[in-house]
């Protein structure tokens, strides 16, 4: 008696296997890719242009592009397939750090391929789906005495080398101090414009071990924030010679209380460990040091995420703090300090 196989019609089988079958279709072809890339030899580190991430304040660079960091005479330069070439003079430069980071290879790709692995095989797949980078930070005074905080991600081994060339050439390692605070006159504040306008003082890790790519990175981020408030008439960076000039400038300063660096490996394979956390003081001040208000904002990747975006995430948060907080009015607050009495200051 001949019998016909029936298909199964349990859902939950059908279910792991369309489930392991996606996740074999997205993730075979990553370890392919990253199999051919390790294959293929690598460019000399010691070569005159090095491919890197820029992932944010070089000076006419867009955040989170690709393109070839070199040494041209002078000059640092970035270029980006083959558009103007951005550059700093090399002897700008007041300080180069160097770190090691790990993040995810593959994209979202990948994220969805671990999340269809079934049993947890996905944090399985985490182990081998991230890799480790430099992450090189490189501060610089632009032409105005504004300060910059530049990051780079390039190939893990290749940041020390940049760091000798630049130093070789005249690069500096020694951070630089912020300016002496703005002071103004009576006389002249009496004649400013119904706006305040804020400088970004460099940030201080106080306590902690901020490691100098979260500290450029926290401070590229609050300039970038604030500008887009549209709370204040400008926005001027650390040492910026234009604020000596400008009436109704406050400074922000921003003290770092917490700092847990996390890891974006532990995150992706455990769930509950590897977070990167951050917690900031910020006190905005008069030119005179006469504190105007100050809160404590957080920032904090718990799971998925770069340990960068932290910075981002306290820098939108102070953003909206100050946002939220109504300033003095600018020509009582002068008034009163020109005739020798105490402001009123918001809390």
């Amino acid at each position: 008696m001949n019998r016909q196989l029936k298909p199964s019609t349990d859902p939950v089988l059908t279910s792991l296997l369309l489930r392991s079958g996606l996740a074999l279709l997205v993730v075979l072809p990553w370890f392919a890719t990253t199999a051919n890339g390790q294959s293929q030899p690598e460019t000399s580190a010691a070569s005159s242009s090095i491919h890197v991430k820029h992932v944010l304040g070089f000076e006419g660079v867009r955040r989170n592009v690709s393109g070839e960091l070199s040494i041209q005479g002078d000059d640092l330069s970035f270029q980006q397939n083959g558009k103007p070439a951005a550059q700093i003079n090399i002897t700008s430069i007041h300080n180069i750090s160097l770190s090691e980071e790990d993040n995810q290879v593959g994209g979202v790709p990948m994220m969805l391929g671990k999340t269809a692995v079934p049993y947890g095989g996905g944090r399985v797949v985490s182990l081998f789906s991230h890799k480790k980078y430099d992450s090189l930070a490189i501060e610089y005074l632009d032409n105005n005495g504004g300060f910059h905080g530049a990051i780079f991600r390039l190939t893990k081994g290749r940041g020390e080398t940049v760091k000798s060339d630049l130093i070789a050439r005249g690069a500096q390692i020694t951070p630089s101090e912020d300016p002496v605070p703005i002071r103004t006159t009576p006389e002249e504040s009496l004649k400013a414009a119904e706006e305040w306008s804020v400088q970004v003082d460099r940030i201080d890790p106080g306590a902690t071990t901020l490691d100098p790519s979260f500290s450029d990175a926290i401070y590229e981020n609050l300039l970038k924030e604030l500008a887009k408030s549209k709370q204040f008439k400008r926005v001027f960076r650390s040492g910026d010679r234009n604020a000596n000039d400008a009436s109704g400038v406050l400074v922000l300063k921003t003290l770092v209380e917490k700092y847990n660096p996390g890891s974006e490996t532990r995150r992706a394979v455990t769930t509950i460990a590897g977070a990167t956390k951050l917690k900031v003081h910020i006190q905005l001040l008069t030119g005179d040091s006469r504190v105007v208000l100050e809160h404590t904002v957080d920032g904090n990747v718990w799971f998925l995420g770069d340990n960068l975006g932290a910075t981002n995430k306290v820098a939108r948060n102070a953003a909206k703090t100050l946002k939220r907080s109504p300033l003095p009015q600018l020509a009582t607050s002068i008034a009163q300090q020109s005739i020798g009495k105490e402001p009123i200051l918001m809390p």
